[in-house]
């Protein structure tokens, strides 16, 4: 290999949010060892090397060999349903990684955490799990940590649930949501991909949590009215009644106990209607960060991808 300045290493290299970091972290001259449980063709030739591997079961040897500096844990289920963590793969998997951690000596371990950190449903309190057995185990390494709990993350090939939405109404499969004064935080990717290298090279950052958002608080009416426009779907549609929505959000939740699941559970039902936003700006203190876009005005570019 040759020598640059800082190896990283990406878990989850081959999602959204990895892929796009794996992109912005080469440009800058860093180098980048991917890891993921399956190959992504596309963003391979950024990498020195590319692991395709599941993380629970990896020898931890073949990974300390490459010596990273730095480790980005992008890697984890889009949604969590068991808070047992001997059954939990996140939580596993985060396990095996603080055990590479360990052995590779690294400088700092960045963990993309969730702004849905605090609430009471499944995937919050398994995040917050995953947050304190990094806190625990890193502690007494010298190895410094930083929790970067972000937003709704969007961009060209976002993959969320918004996008979800977004692609039912452009395909005329949805009704029109009750008026609802829930908002949402978001950040786009490029911005997400520009604090996670501020946390590899601003020493301020070391052992905090930030919650971090392009800093506007989304009407989700508001994005429902432009999507519609956009799509062409002004047409006279029905509203679906809040109950409904209610009652299949509780079914869905019932139902993914079984290993079922719904396009609908509580959690998105609360985003929908009950959602509350903190904005907090300690990231920005501490880094200078601001946020060079906004959701609006990257629409035509994720727009055109659904």
């Amino acid at each position: 290999m040759e020598d640059f300045l800082i190896r990283v290493l990406i878990t989850g290299i081959g999602g959204f949010i990895g892929s796009n970091l794996a992109e912005y972290l080469s440009s800058m001259n860093f180098e980048i060892i991917g890891l993921d449980k399956v190959l992504n063709s596309k963003i391979q030739p950024k990498t020195s090397e590319y692991i395709v591997v599941d993380l629970t079961n990896c020898d931890e040897n073949v990974i300390v060999s490459y010596k990273v500096d730095y480790i980005v844990h992008c890697a984890g289920q889009a949604s969590v349903d068991l808070l047992d963590t001997s059954r939990n793969d996140d939580y596993l998997a985060t396990r095996k990684l603080l055990q590479i951690s360990k052995n590779s000596n690294i400088k700092k371990l960045i963990f993309l955490s969730s702004n849905k950190v605090g609430g009471e449903d499944n995937y919050s309190q398994s995040k917050l799990k995953v947050e304190s057995l990094i806190k625990a185990e890193l502690s007494s390494f010298n190895i410094s940590f930083t929790f970067i709990r972000s937003s709704i993350v969007y961009g060209p090939g976002m993959g969320s649930n918004v996008y979800k939405w977004l692609r039912f109404i452009k395909l005329g499969k949805i009704p029109a949501l009750p008026r609802s004064e829930s908002r949402i935080l978001m950040i786009s990717n490029k911005d997400l991909c520009r604090c996670i290298e501020k946390c590899i090279s601003n020493p301020t950052t070391d052992n905090k949590t930030y919650l971090v958002s392009d800093g506007i608080p989304y009407s989700i009416s508001e994005i429902e009215l432009t999507a519609r426009q956009a799509f062409s779907r002004n047409e006279k549609h029905l509203v679906c009644p809040r109950l409904l929505l209610f009652l299949a959000s509780k079914l869905g939740d019932l139902l993914m106990n079984v290993g079922i699941r719904l396009p609908l559970n509580l959690r998105i039902y609360n985003m929908l209607f009950n959602n509350t936003v903190y904005l907090s700006n300690e990231f920005e203190k501490d880094t200078g960060f601001k946020a060079s876009t906004d959701f609006f005005s990257e629409i035509p570019s994720i727009f055109s991808e659904i």
